[in-house]
């Protein structure tokens, strides 16, 4: 019998834009199901969810590709509830499907949280004397990346492009981290996918870590 392994987004699912590129790496064996922290939901009704003064705001999409923010804060609930649905189909386990420090939530299955294994692989890569690019979806982000990334380097470049709009943000953070001559990109958010990271790489002629197709190496592993 095969393995089942859950998705949790903090949008709605499926995600059409990013998992089916992700899947080829976990195997012919494995089944996904996918969860939404927001599945249920109106785009009025996600409304309530969105960031307040001093929340976490993270960046998602609706099942028809329309760009949502909202606050971590406001999810938690709704995330573990997902977690409790998927341990009840019996998941082998569970991907938060969001670059974020989350909180433990109670689970059967080994929950795997893409910030941890993005940001050991960017610590085993380069040095505090290289210059690290860094793309996130929206410009609130911005604080907790930096001093996320400082403790790594102190040469740190900054950009934002949403992955749910049209391409014209993408070329001009492009532009930026070309300009930077960074020597190591990275996509921090798994919201990017492999065309959007192609982008990158050829506007640059830089070296991108892409979030979404890292973590699916790693489940690959955790699958085989």
């Amino acid at each position: 019998m095969g393995k089942k392994i859950g998705i949790i987004t903090i949008g709605q699912s499926p995600r059409m834009d990013v998992v089916p590129e992700m899947t080829p790496f976990f195997g012919g064996h494995v089944e996904v199901l996918e969860v939404g922290a927001m599945d249920g939901l109106t785009l009025a009704q996600t409304r309530a969810y969105r960031p307040e003064a001093g929340m976490t705001h993270l960046a998602s999409r609706m099942r028809d590709g329309t760009e949502i923010l909202i606050a971590k804060e406001k999810i938690l609930t709704r995330i573990e509830r997902a977690v409790n649905d998927l341990n009840q189909q019996n998941v082998s386990l569970i991907l938060l499907f969001c670059v974020g420090v989350f909180p433990k939530f109670p689970s059967r299955c080994l929950i795997v949280e893409p910030q941890r294994i993005v940001d050991h692989c960017v610590k085993s890569l380069i040095s505090e004397d290289d210059h690290l690019g860094i793309l996130i979806p929206i410009t609130e982000q911005e604080a907790w990346v930096r001093e996320t990334f400082l403790k790594i380097t102190p040469r740190i470049t900054v950009t934002d492009a949403s992955p749910y709009s049209d391409r014209s943000s993408l070329d001009w953070a492009g532009r930026v981290l070309r300009e930077a001559n960074c020597d190591l990109i990275v996509m921090y958010c798994m919201g990017f996918n492999r065309p959007l990271a192609n982008e990158i790489r050829q506007i640059t002629g830089k070296p991108v870590i892409l979030s979404s197709s890292l973590v699916a190496r790693v489940l690959g592993e955790l699958t085989s």
